[in-house]
C-alpha cells in the first residue's frame, strides 16, 4: 500500500519538475491513485511544454496487513476494492500477484534454452 505519490516530469530541455501528495491513508486502489496521480499533473500547470519523460513514483510503501483503514458505515466503499481484487485474480491468475519481496524466494524455473542439451555434445 501507498502512503503518498511523486510525480516527476522531464523536459526536453533536460530540466524536472517534481510534486508530491501524501494520502489520507495508505491505500492500494488503483482508483484512488489514478485520481491523485491526475491531480498532481495538473497543478503542474504544462500548457506547452515540451514533456520528455513522465514518472509516477509510490511513495511510503507498506504490507496490507500492517496498513489501518478508517472503517465506514457505507458498505459501497468496500465494492470497489473487492471488485478490483477480483479482477486481479481473473487477469493474472490467483498466484500470479505477490509482493516483489518474495520474487527472490521463489524457486528458480527448470526452464533450459532451446538448443542445449545435457549430457551430450552438441
Amino acid at each position: 500500500m501507498a502512503r503518498g505519490l511523486t510525480c516527476t516530469i522531464r523536459y526536453a530541455d533536460q530540466s524536472a519538475t517534481r510534486r508530491s501528495r501524501t494520502l489520507p491513508e495508505p491505500t492500494h486502489h488503483t482508483l484512488l491513485l489514478a485520481r491523485t496521480a491526475y491531480a498532481l499533473y495538473e497543478s503542474l500547470g504544462l500548457q506547452r511544454a515540451r514533456v520528455r519523460s513522465i514518472t509516477l513514483r509510490g511513495d511510503s510503501l507498506q504490507p496490507a496487513a500492517q496498513a489501518t483503514r478508517q472503517l465506514t458505515l457505507d458498505a459501497g466503499d468496500d465494492k470497489p476494492l473487492t471488485l478490483e481484487a477480483v479482477a486481479d485474480r481473473a487477469r493474472f491468475g490467483h498466484g500470479m500477484l505477490y509482493p516483489a519481496a518474495l520474487a527472490a524466494r521463489r524457486p528458480a524455473s527448470n526452464h533450459q534454452p532451446r538448443g542445449r542439451r545435457q549430457g551430450g555434445a552438441g
